[in-house]
Parts: structure tokens; sequence; C-alpha cells
């Protein structure tokens, strides 16, 4: 059972740690981490961004926004726990944008 585990624990680090130590990029795509209750759209909006796509994460959404650097700084004023360049999850996830 703890081999299980650990190798569970390990195979949801990786991809997690990749998103963490991507280099700085200034996409329009942001990722944008936040608590489960927080309204995700008003958030993206007050910050000067728009939601992407139709489907959303319980933690993460996506965003695209004209300014990143206002709107990292927006966001995290707003609550966000933090903002990436959205680029990441989608190479991450095999997908060019």
């Amino acid at each position: 059972m703890r081999v299980f585990l650990i190798m569970a624990v390990l195979g949801c680090a990786a991809p997690l740690a990749s998103l963490a130590f991507q280099p700085a990029q200034q996409s329009d795509l942001r990722l944008v981490f936040l608590a489960p209750w927080q309204d995700a759209e008003t958030l993206a909006r007050s910050a000067g961004g728009r939601l992407v796509g139709p489907q959303r994460a319980v933690l993460a959404v996506l965003v695209h926004t004209d300014d990143p650097a206002h709107f990292d700084q927006q966001a995290r004023d707003l609550g966000a726990f933090g903002v990436l360049d959205g680029a990441a999850i989608a190479a991450l996830c095999g997908v060019d944008v």
C-alpha cells in the first residue's frame, strides 16, 4: 500500500513541478489558481481578463488578457493564489498555443 501511495504522489508531483519551474513568459493566456469558493468569472473580469474555454478546473482557470503584467498583479490582489503563463499548461498537455 505504501509503494502505491508513494508512486501516486510522485506521479502527481512531476507535472505540477514542471509547471512551477517553467521559465517566465508573457503570453496573453494566464493560468489563475484560486479557491473553489471564489467566483472565477468575477475575478477574471475585475482583473482585466476573460475566461477561456468551456471547462473549468476546481482550483484553476485559463484567462485571456491583453496586459499580462497588470492582470497578474490585479488577480493576486483580488485573492488568486498564483498566476502562471497559460502556455505552460498547454505545453504540458501537448497543445501548441
